[in-house]
């Protein structure tokens, strides 16, 4: 777990947690997330948190959080393991990213970025993947942080 780390002159922290430990707060941002951006295309969201932990006990997820006056207001998970192409490899595929509304202001989400990729790189990833919404596109930022568009994702329900 990684250390917790203060923003300066404003109230917000940023850390690295292992996801069981917080799985009350994450389900309610994972909720406003879902009715903010969340694929309606399926049934409903129904986070496998059981798999998280799983995932998370493998040392194969790295959960990353921001908080305000101790209240989780951002997060950013993603599941680190070899790539199946470059197997010596390590990855780090975003699971998951959102920051509420209210505090969308200033720099928290890019400030919880760079210290996830921080704690990524140290953790040995040498490549991060993050998918990206249509219709919540932060391509910007991410290009801000030197990433680049590299591949489209395409889906279809299939029933």
């Amino acid at each position: 777990m990684g250390r917790c780390v203060k923003d300066g002159r404003s109230r917000y922290t940023y850390a690295r947690i292992p996801v069981g430990t917080a799985i009350g707060e994450l389900q309610g941002l994972a909720a406003r997330e879902y009715d903010e951006v969340g694929q309606k295309d399926l049934d409903h969201l129904n986070i496998d948190w059981k798999r998280y932990c799983e995932l998370d006990a493998a040392g194969k997820l790295a959960t990353f959080i921001a908080k305000r006056d101790g209240v989780i207001v951002g997060y950013a998970a993603f599941v680190v393991q070899t790539h199946i192409h470059y197997c010596e490899a390590l990855i780090a595929a975003n699971s998951a990213v959102y920051v509420v509304p209210e505090a969308r202001v200033g720099r928290v989400a890019l400030k919880l970025l760079r210290y996830a990729e921080v704690g990524l790189k140290a953790q040995g990833v040498k490549k991060i993947y993050y998918h990206v919404k249509q219709e919540k596109d932060f391509g910007r930022l991410l290009e801000h942080l030197g990433y680049r568009d590299s591949e489209r994702l395409f889906a279809k329900v299939v029933q």
